[in-house]
């Protein structure tokens, strides 16, 4: 050898790893990222379909309430407003019966007189299979009686001055847990 001259030892006998570690830090924090946004994504796709169901029980007792009402007024326009209930199938609340209108849909009563929706919704496929729904809409009809009187008795003293029904909807989003059931008073005139 040249005097002076230094032996040279090999470059990957001098690394200290420093490469590697900072490599290792790298992938950990991409790695916690990735886990980060698909849990972020998970989360966000479960409240996109909890707040679809309720938007689709919603709408199915929307549905059945117009339903219901369209029923009463075609009834009322053919066999006359004291004969709808002879002609449709209605509800007479017994005095027990629970004032709550998710209760009453719920009893024995209730459900002998409940109509389904005319369209089974249930059995949607292809494009439409994401407005699916659990059960069909359905909904009660109750006779009131006429505006301002015991039910069977006019105000007026004329023989037939109109009628006030109660409808009670329930519609059911594409899971049997999302329910909405909402009540509405629909007044129809002679």
């Amino acid at each position: 050898m040249i005097a002076g001259a230094r032996q040279r030892l090999p470059s990957w006998s001098r690394q200290t790893g420093a490469v590697l570690f900072v490599s290792l830090v790298i992938l950990l924090m991409l790695s916690l990222f990735a886990i980060t946004v698909a849990d972020t994504a998970i989360t966000q796709r479960k409240r996109a379909d909890d707040a679809r169901n309720r938007q689709l029980a919603r709408l199915a007792a929307d549905s059945a309430l117009s339903e219901a009402k369209a029923r009463i007024s075609a009834a009322a326009t053919a066999y006359g407003v004291a004969q709808v209930c002879v002609h449709l199938r209605c509800f007479v609340r017994a005095p027990g019966a629970p004032y709550d209108a998710a209760e009453l849909m719920q009893t024995e009563q209730a459900k002998a007189a409940m109509n389904s929706f005319r369209l089974d919704l249930t059995k949607l496929d292809g494009a439409d299979a994401s407005a699916r729904l659990a059960a069909l809409p359905t909904y009660v009809i109750e006779d009131l009686g006429a505006p301002g009187a015991s039910v069977g008795r006019s105000p007026s003293g004329s023989a037939d001055p109109g009628r006030l029904f109660r409808i009670t909807a329930r519609g059911t989003g594409g899971r049997d847990e999302y329910v909405q059931v909402i009540e509405a008073t629909y007044s129809v005139a002679r």
